[in-house]
């Protein structure tokens, strides 16, 4: 990636909630990948898709008639389905390559739903449930929720409340972890899901890059910081490795990782030598 993808990504995500384009976002996620990305003909697929959706479910037709349009139209015809075989492929994370495979992880399916659904007018939006991640749509007070990993299973909220009671939740009331996530969120769940990928391949590029974009949603992160800084260490890219180390050092102060705290160290040492021979 370069720093004109970075640049569309932050502009992508940039404003109010929900002003954030998120599949112009995806599609810069998609670019991790390294291979051509057509924002274009990925838009013309989500397209199709919701216009069959619109015929099949009539004139003026009701939130359930358009739901289960998007269901028959994406599982049934289609035949978007969960990777249970290679969930960690990183092409499940790729929005333009799970529309190509009709192959995905719960997030992708998840916003493939909510593109389509956006595009046919029905309210829907991504709920983080712990581990996993679905839809719901419909209007406050009847909101039905599907799973689109599972090939639109339909989920009874009162059975939802009850599995969350049996997780440790830290605190939290049940109810919270059945509310809509912001496109921030997702986008970020999209990125945490590729940064264990890369980082547990050692793909040190990809691994970097990913940083670079969830850093543009979260530019305060300091630990993210500091391990940019050591892959930028591991690139090369000494130059900018230094003022991100230096950072995640001062801020963090006794708690910093004691190999970063190494590496600003070599640092130091090499750019005052450098100095020193000038």
């Amino acid at each position: 990636m370069n720093t004109a993808d970075f640049d569309a990504f932050e502009a992508a995500v940039a404003g109010h909630p929900d002003e954030v384009d998120l599949f112009s976002a995806a599609m810069v996620i998609a670019r991790l990948g390294g291979h051509p990305v057509d924002p274009h003909a990925a838009a013309r697929a989500l397209d199709l898709i919701a216009e069959d959706v619109l015929a099949e479910a009539g004139e003026r037709p009701s939130h359930e008639a358009l739901a289960h349009a998007i269901d028959n139209q994406l599982f049934a015809v289609r035949g978007f389905r969960g990777s249970f075989e290679n969930y960690d492929d990183p092409e499940n994370s790729y929005l333009d390559r799970v529309l190509e495979r009709r192959v995905g992880i719960p997030i992708t399916l998840s916003l493939v739903y909510l593109e389509v659904a956006s595009r046919v007018g029905l309210p829907a939006d991504g709920v983080g449930f712990p581990g996993h991640f679905i839809v719901r749509y419909g209007r406050p007070g009847s909101y039905a929720y599907v799973d689109p990993f599972q090939q639109g299973a339909r989920l009874d909220e009162t059975e939802l409340l009850a599995m969350l009671r049996g997780l440790d939740l830290g605190g939290a009331r049940p109810e919270t972890f059945l509310a809509a996530v912001t496109r921030r969120q997702i986008l970020q769940r999209m990125l945490n899901n590729l940064h264990v990928i890369f980082r547990t391949r050692r793909d040190i590029q990809r691994w970097h890059d990913t940083i670079e974009l969830q850093l543009r949603l979260a530019p305060w992160n300091v630990a993210l910081i500091g391990e940019r800084g050591m892959l930028r260490y591991r690139l090369g890219r000494l130059d900018e490795a230094l003022p991100d180390l230096e950072t995640y050092v001062s801020v963090t102060e006794k708690d910093a990782s004691p190999g970063a705290i190494r590496l600003l160290d070599q640092l130091r040492i090499r750019y005052r030598n450098m100095g020193e021979s000038r």
